[in-house]
């Protein structure tokens, strides 16, 4: 039984892998759009494209660090497949 569930774990771990690195090129592509669409023009307001792409970049790390933070907790190391307060 430990077999099969260090195997799941560690599948587990290596699609967590899989995503982070989705999400960190999806972070740099949006980090590169912010620069690309930048307003040349010092102290212009930013346009809606720029604005968007800042955003999504600024949510998208939120959301690397939130996994980096869960799995430095051990979060992922329990076994959650037992029903919890709400059943």
């Amino acid at each position: 039984m430990t077999e099969i569930q260090d195997k799941d774990l560690s599948a587990e771990a290596e699609q967590r892998e899989r995503w982070l690195k989705l999400l960190r090129a999806g972070y740099m592509f949006h980090q590169q759009e912010v620069k690309e669409t930048e307003n040349p023009i010092i102290g212009a307001e930013p346009s809606d494209i720029n604005l968007f792409h800042k955003a999504l970049s600024v949510a998208i790390q939120d959301a690397i660090e939130l996994i980096q933070q869960m799995e430095a907790y051990g979060f992922f190391d329990e076994d959650l497949s037992t029903p919890g307060m709400a059943g």
